[in-house]
């Protein structure tokens, strides 16, 4: 019974885990839809004047606050609206992308 109980939980487990796992992100796709991004963040994603550098960012964090503005969890009125329009497989292309700059 215990062994039932434990091989169970354990592929409860597992499978939460991989449930929570992020997909890759596809860099090229992500160039492309960064476009968008270069009015305030730069072509090359080095930031332009007081918008932060996207550029090396890692790409963890970078799904993180963009998840954030998407939830409204962090307030910036231009990033929480333009983020609302991205999908999960947007947002990890984009990770992607600025992660390997």
């Amino acid at each position: 019974m215990m062994r039932t109980w434990l091989i169970a939980a354990a592929a409860v487990l597992a499978l939460g885990v991989a449930g929570t796992a992020q997909a890759a992100g596809d860099a090229a796709a992500g160039k492309t839809k960064a476009k968008s991004c270069a009015g305030c963040h730069g072509a090359d994603g080095k930031g332009v004047k007081k918008n932060p550098p996207l550029a090396g960012k890692d790409e963890a964090a970078f799904v993180a606050a963009m998840n954030d503005y998407k939830s409204g969890a962090k307030k910036h009125s231009m990033m929480n609206m333009l983020a609302k329009k991205l999908s999960d497989a947007d947002i990890a292309n984009l990770a992607a992308y600025y992660s390997s700059l």
